[in-house]
């Protein structure tokens, strides 16, 4: 039997090759109703028909929040901010973020695309949402130095509302990955029904 062996320059050039993740679906978004920051509701009949990214932060972080509000941002403009395509960032300190700072935090942070809500609620719901949803947790308190422990993860939503993937939205060597899952579920078909 013969063996064929690789030149390996040509195995160096295969292992560069990104390979196709795996976006199976991972969980569902149960059924939730928060606020928006335009005091409107929003749950989860209203992400039908799009892909959602999903994160969580607070308005008086001082920390990672402005750092992945940005990268959400960015995250829209380098895939051309498709119609398709929404954003959710979901508050942690929900006795401080109203509607009306969410509105104001979007504001300065230039997050006012239609496409992307800012959510606020009841405490019981947010935890909730966060745990069973989209298996994330985060602090019940506010530490010394002002923060609120929860996760940098973006969650990458389907159209059904099923999670299909989560991307370190910290971490700028990911952001090519979370593009490329990002547009291989816009280009999958919408769903007919729930």
């Amino acid at each position: 039997m013969r063996r064929f062996l690789l030149p390996p320059a040509l195995l160096l050039v295969l292992a560069a090759c990104p390979t196709e993740e795996d976006l199976s679906p991972i969980g569902e978004v149960a059924d939730f109703t928060l606020t928006d920051q335009a005091g409107r509701a929003f749950g989860r009949r209203d992400m039908a028909g799009k892909v959602w990214v999903v994160d969580f932060f607070f308005t008086r972080c001082p920390s990672i929040c402005p750092h992945l509000t940005a990268a959400m941002k960015g995250l829209a403009e380098r895939l051309g901010d498709p119609a398709d395509l929404g954003r959710l960032s979901i508050t942690v300190d929900m006795e401080h973020d109203t509607p009306e700072v969410l509105a104001a935090y979007a504001e300065r942070m230039g997050a006012t695309h239609p496409n992307w809500r800012f959510l606020t609620g009841p405490r019981s719901e947010i935890n909730r949402l966060a745990l069973e949803s989209f298996k994330l947790a985060f602090g019940e308190e506010m530490d010394a130095e002002g923060n609120i422990l929860h996760s940098s993860r973006f969650v990458l939503v389907d159209r059904r509302g099923r999670v299909r993937g989560y991307y370190d939205g910290l971490d700028e060597a990911v952001r090519p990955r979370l593009d490329r899952a990002v547009r291989r579920l816009l280009a999958e078909p919408a769903a007919t029904s729930e």
